[in-house]
């Protein structure tokens, strides 16, 4: 998540006005031109150029995975230069859906609408699409399930495939040896470049700020009184973000083509989506567990309450931003 100093001494509750609904055609609008640079295509070779991303004629989305935060968290460590000082702070967000909770149905219905926008948006972009029965029906398909990466323990969340689809690709590494020689014929049958995707849809975005100063006063020839301040900011923003790749164990999003040539996909900062969907934001020290390292502060925790309605609305506009996004990069390349 993003690190960003903030003036604020103590927590602030920050609520954000609505944002502009995304138009439903693929044009490159300049929010999905915004976003789009925050994708950034990882190549085999150093002087390497995209192949697949900027030639979508044909493409078929082969797996997509979302997963949803239904608490998140951030931590930041600060460092004084002179002295060498450090501290740590913790800011944990909590979701509550206030009639009822979401449910793994809920979860499957947002990421199911996903998958139908993403297809309905690149053929509107001009990209043919490949269906899904096509997709199901190969061999490659059938025969590839693969594990879902290990995800934070303290954190909640709902793992969900598009249409209870198989994980074929654990968001790593690329095919290799025999399966990446099914994957290019899989290609070849289905007459596309395919994508595999993995996005994390969060509820919040948590800035988070230590700062540390050190002063010394001499009072006599035998006295030194020596003080440490610390000043601990943070601000949690009620607003639904498609996040980073920034954690090193997060999964990520790969292309593949009939050639064998494969493209990473990075996202590199979050991409802002929906801040209109909570109702209430709140501190709750009853949530906060005791710290077990000395130079870390645990803030208050925080609580955003909403309907289940509304959450799944919210969701599924902000990650119709990451379709826009991909469709105005593949534009973008083309040029």
């Amino acid at each position: 998540m993003r690190r960003r100093i903030v003036p604020a001494l103590q927590l602030a509750l920050l609520f954000f006005g609505s944002f502009t609904f995304l138009m439903s055609n693929a044009q490159e609008t300049g929010e999905s031109k915004q976003d789009a640079e925050k994708i950034k295509l990882m190549l085999a070779g150093t002087f390497a150029k995209p192949k697949i991303l900027p030639n979508l004629e044909k493409f078929a989305i082969a797996q997509l995975s979302i997963t949803y935060k239904l608490n998140t968290s951030e931590s930041v460590i600060g460092k004084e230069k002179s002295s060498g000082a450090i501290a740590g702070a913790k800011l944990k967000a909590f979701l509550e859906t206030t009639d009822g909770e979401l449910t793994p149905e809920d979860f499957q219905e947002i990421t199911d609408y996903f998958y139908h926008s993403f297809q309905r948006k690149l053929k509107a972009a001009g990209t043919d699409t490949v269906a899904w029965s096509t997709i199901t029906s190969t061999d490659f398909y059938k025969s590839q399930d693969d594990k879902k990466p290990a995800f934070d323990k303290e954190q909640v969340i709902i793992s969900t495939n598009a249409n209870n689809g198989n994980t074929i690709w654990g968001g790593k590494t690329g095919f290799a040896f025999g399966k990446g020689k099914r994957a290019t014929k899989f290609c070849e049958e289905i007459g596309a470049a395919a994508g595999y995707f993995y996005l994390t849809l969060d509820f919040a975005d948590i800035l988070l700020d230590v700062k540390i100063k050190s002063s010394e006063r001499y009072t006599n020839l035998y006295t030194i009184e020596k003080t440490r301040a610390f000043k601990y900011s943070g601000t949690v923003i009620p607003e639904m973000i498609i996040s980073a790749n920034t954690n090193a164990n997060t999964a990520l999003s790969m292309l593949w083509n009939d050639k064998s040539v494969s493209e990473t996909m990075v996202i590199m900062s979050n991409i802002e989506g929906n801040g209109t969907y909570s109702d209430k934001i709140s501190q709750d020290p009853s949530r906060l567990k005791r710290n077990l390292f000395a130079f870390a502060k645990s803030l208050n925790p925080v609580v955003i309450e909403t309907t289940r309605a509304k959450y799944k609305e919210a969701a599924k506009q902000s990650l119709d931003k990451y379709a826009d996004a991909f469709i105005a990069k593949s534009m973008m390349l083309k040029k």
